[in-house]
């Protein structure tokens, strides 16, 4: 029997999955299933129906009680709304600049 195990964040947002078969040490891993066949045995790419992340980086999935489910909406929305704004690129800084500049010279 292949064991497939979940690793997370501190919030239990879903970091990895791995199965038995590559998994060395489960200490700090989760056991969220178990069987025979591909879905199990390279869980990373079968296990679950979707990616671990979506196209802007907030993860799909959440280790709830033992058990995976999909994030939801909220939670999504509570993750992206973490990370940091993006520093803007150097013609944004330089036209920026070129303002501020034209500005203090009363350039129109």
């Amino acid at each position: 029997m292949i064991k497939v195990y979940a690793r997370t964040d501190g919030v239990g947002r879903v970091l990895e999955i791995a199965s038995s078969i590559f998994l060395r040490d489960p200490d700090g891993w989760v056991l969220i299933g178990q069987g025979e066949g591909d879905r199990f045995a390279h869980a990373q790419a079968n296990y679950l129906d979707r990616p671990l992340n979506d196209e802007d980086g907030t993860h799909s999935y959440r280790l709830d009680g033992g058990a995976i489910r999909e994030a939801t909406e909220e939670e999504r929305a509570e993750e992206k709304a973490s990370f940091p704004t993006p520093r803007p690129s150097q013609e944004e800084q330089i036209l920026a600049l070129q303002s501020q500049l034209d500005a203090l010279l009363g350039v129109e």
